[in-house]
């Protein structure tokens, strides 16, 4: 036997037992492209910028994210804090139903940027 087959036939593992074969094996790229500000949509319209059209991004197989990057983004044209009228802002719902509870006819809806909930 070759040194293969000492290595791999001896402990009962076939030819398709290797860890290369995983499409996840080598995805050192992917943590790279991160690390260096790669991020994807949801992250980029956090912090208010946006995807420029007709973009197209980095798929990541393994991580199974679509990535951009800064170049590929602009700053958004409608980005706002809520929390500069916080008077209608709230960090957690509860606080929000009792702002619904003591004004009638009122409604609240979670916050454009996604954390806590504002006065409709």
């Amino acid at each position: 036997m070759g040194d293969w087959e000492d290595t791999f036939g001896a402990a009962g593992m076939s030819a398709d037992f290797a860890p290369w074969d995983s499409p996840c094996w080598n995805d050192d790229w992917e943590h790279e492209l991160r690390a260096i500000g790669y991020l994807t949509l949801k992250e980029w319209n956090a912090s208010g910028r946006v995807i420029k059209a007709g973009e197209k991004g980095t798929f990541l197989p393994c991580a199974k994210l679509m990535v951009f990057s800064e170049s590929q983004t602009e700053l958004s044209q409608n980005t706002h804090n809520p929390r500069q009228n916080a008077s209608s802002y709230f960090d957690d719902f509860s606080e929000a139903l009792d702002w619904a509870k003591r004004n009638p006819g009122k409604s609240i809806t979670r916050s454009p940027d996604g954390k806590g909930f504002i006065a409709k």
